[in-house]
């Protein structure tokens, strides 16, 4: 490295530092959700007093009826945009006039939507989507996509209160499939003659690939999937969306030489990780832990100050099952929780208290290192290992990533937050229509949200205790009658703008 280079090399960590030390404990929404005075978890009182209760015959005979016809108009309506976008973008398929688009292009410029796809940054060519779907529609194939998602339902009581599925996780299933339903109109309406599904969603639920690393059981998980292929089907969508297990898939369909890589090089960045991050951790100093960290770090990403490993134990902090509060009973979890996470990087003054935030520091800290290890060895294998289990289909993402489409999420109060890292709520849009999106608990009760929970008629369900959703005090409302018919007839599901 030359003098110059080497000037710049630490300017650039100077620069980073002062920001981490700037930012360290400010960052992460939810610490200042969890750091904001004005916002409290309902106790148990509170939450019975304040909780609603809707009717299994309610949610299927209206609410999800409500759903499914906004989501059948929105796909429409997409479809519709997606031909004019394709006519406007023909050029980006190497077109010499809008008259030379066809289904291929129709269906690719779906992906392509902004209520459908986040962000500007093209992580996949338009022309290599086109290429593969080209081939698809000429054997009358359908177009099979697959994200890995929906893994589990988190613990944290910021978070959730519960861990079944919800309406955010139904949510989530509804919005795959609006991608799968205006690519199936397009489809079909260039091939009516084909039988049968013309488009699929997978949905691989890599709970299992994670869940031991944040203390959560494999029972747990389970439930969750068990739970979620239910909802699939009280939808009527099991011929379009399949739920997968991770480790299920990765067991049969991958090929044995892969798993070996992919396990090899676990091993490998777990010790190049324990090597280079366990000597600095001095859980009463994090400041200068977190500033060696982001020196250390094997892994860092240019466009992230604090890079990977940092940014990563700073959400891990809100993820995890902490062990270290299995001790306590359990209805003083969840203030114990708040009050030790929201100051979990600072010492406590208080002795008793300032031990568990350092057990805690410590769980957090060797699970970051194993989330990484495990992140790795799918990033640095040669190919993706969910493409190489079912290699026909389009992949998307969660998070932006070289030749995968990553999925537009609902936001509200500025969040963007997935179906399995919150609860579902109804809010109003900024034009006074009604919104299904997912916010932590905390952002929920901590502003007076309304819980409402199934009434139990149908024992599959089990949501008697855990809110189904929630209703943020933006909306009026008399009874669960006139909500649902509020949400029946103002409900919309836009993503973008």
């Amino acid at each position: 490295m030359s003098e110059q280079d080497a000037e710049q090399h630490d300017f650039v960590y100077r620069v980073g530092l002062d920001k981490i030390r700037e930012q360290v404990i400010s960052s992460h929404f939810m610490h200042q959700l969890c750091t904001d005075s004005r916002l409290d978890l309902y106790d148990e009182e509170t939450f019975a007093r304040r909780a609603l209760t809707i009717e299994t015959r309610a949610v299927h005979e209206r609410l999800l009826p409500s759903l499914l016809s906004a989501s059948a108009t929105f796909s429409r309506t997409r479809a519709a945009a997606a031909k004019q976008r394709t006519r406007e973008n023909h050029q980006a398929y190497g077109l010499k006039s809008a008259a030379a688009v066809g289904c291929e292009e129709h269906l690719t410029e779906v992906m392509f939507d902004p209520h459908f796809r986040r962000g500007r940054r093209e992580t996949s060519a338009r022309s290599a989507i086109r290429d593969r779907i080209r081939e698809r529609i000429r054997n009358g194939l359908p177009i099979d996509m697959v994200i890995p998602a929906l893994p589990f339902k988190f613990s944290s009581p910021l978070k959730t209160r519960g861990q079944l599925p919800d309406l955010a996780d139904v949510n989530f299933i509804l919005g795959l499939h609006e991608i799968v339903a205006t690519v199936e109109l397009l489809y079909r309406e260039a091939r009516p003659e084909l039988p049968g599904v013309l488009a699929r969603f997978t949905v691989v639920s890599d709970g299992t690939r994670f869940n031991r690393l944040v203390g959560e059981s494999d029972g747990m998980v389970s439930r969750y999937q068990a739970h979620l292929r239910r909802w699939v089907i009280r939808l009527g969508l099991q011929d379009h969306i399949e739920i997968l297990d991770y480790r299920e898939l990765m067991r049969y369909q991958l090929p044995a030489t892969t798993w070996a890589v992919k396990s090899s090089l676990r091993e490998r960045f777990r010790t190049e990780y324990t090597d280079a991050l366990w000597p600095l951790f001095d859980p009463a100093d994090m400041f200068t832990t977190l500033e060696a960290a982001v020196r250390a770090d094997p892994d860092p990403e240019a466009s992230n100050d604090e890079g990977r490993f940092v940014s990563l134990l700073k959400s891990l902090v809100y993820t995890i099952r902490y062990r270290s509060l299995d001790d306590f009973p359990a209805p003083t979890r969840p203030a114990i929780y708040r009050e030790l996470s929201g100051h979990l990087f600072e010492p406590l003054p208080d002795a008793a208290k300032e031990k568990l935030r350092q057990s805690m520091l410590t769980e957090a800290w060797r699970a970051a290192i194993e989330y990484m290890a495990e992140i790795k060895s799918d990033r640095e294998l040669s190919d993706d290992p969910i493409l190489d289990c079912l290699p026909h289909f389009i992949r998307w993402t969660i998070h932006a990533k070289s030749a995968q489409l990553a999925l537009s999420s609902t936001t509200a109060l500025g969040l963007a937050v997935q179906s399995w890292a919150g609860a579902a709520v109804f809010k109003l849009t900024r034009n006074g229509k009604i919104k299904l999106s997912t916010l932590p608990v905390i952002a929920l009760e901590g502003r007076g949200a309304t819980p409402v929970c199934i009434r139990e008629a149908d024992s599959e369900l089990e949501l008697a205790q855990q809110p189904f959703f929630y209703v943020y005090p933006d909306i009026e409302f008399t009874d669960i009658d006139d909500l649902l018919t509020r949400i029946g007839e103002q409900l919309v599901r836009k993503r973008a703008g």
